[in-house]
């Protein structure tokens, strides 16, 4: 699929809210997959705890659902100046925020969707990108096997 700057218009409008990406139907397991993956990857990752950057010597999925029970846990993805920010909300989701500004171009909407569609593959599921807490409407999906459908 060729992405238009109508696409771009249409996904990634600056209307002031976020755009959200979304993996329904997970478990610990899929969220352990995920950081092993993120955590080797060429992006620049970072943490938060409290809204302080943080350092963790442990990665593992369920050290950060523990340490969410007291505090708040954000990571961000760097993927060229795009933050993609994991919030870790519940185990049975991925969530993640865009800022819809930081995607002016169609190169930088095929940066986001690339991350979908490795995401998708890494865990064998669908991953969809929606308008801010709006999972039932996707704007955009992937399907496990990396094919992109634009739902606009």
């Amino acid at each position: 699929m060729k992405i238009t700057n109508e696409v771009l218009d249409k996904v990634f409008l600056n209307d002031g809210s976020l755009r959200d990406i979304y993996v329904l139907d997970v478990d610990i397991n899929d969220w352990q997959k995920f950081l092993d993956w993120i955590l080797i990857s060429h992006w620049g990752i970072a943490f938060y705890k409290d809204g302080q950057v943080k350092v963790y010597e442990e990665t593992d999925a369920a050290h950060f659902f523990n340490e969410k029970k007291n505090h708040t846990i954000q990571m961000s993805i760097d993927i060229k100046g795009i933050l993609i920010n994991c919030h870790f909300f519940s185990e049975d989701e991925l969530e993640f925020d865009i800022q819809p500004k930081e995607v002016g171009s169609t190169t930088e909407a095929i940066e986001v969707f690339q991350f979908m569609k490795k995401l998708s593959k890494i865990l064998g599921k669908v991953s969809i990108l929606t308008e801010e807490n709006s999972p039932e409407y996707p704007l955009v999906t992937v399907k496990s096997d990396g094919e992109l459908i634009i739902n606009i």
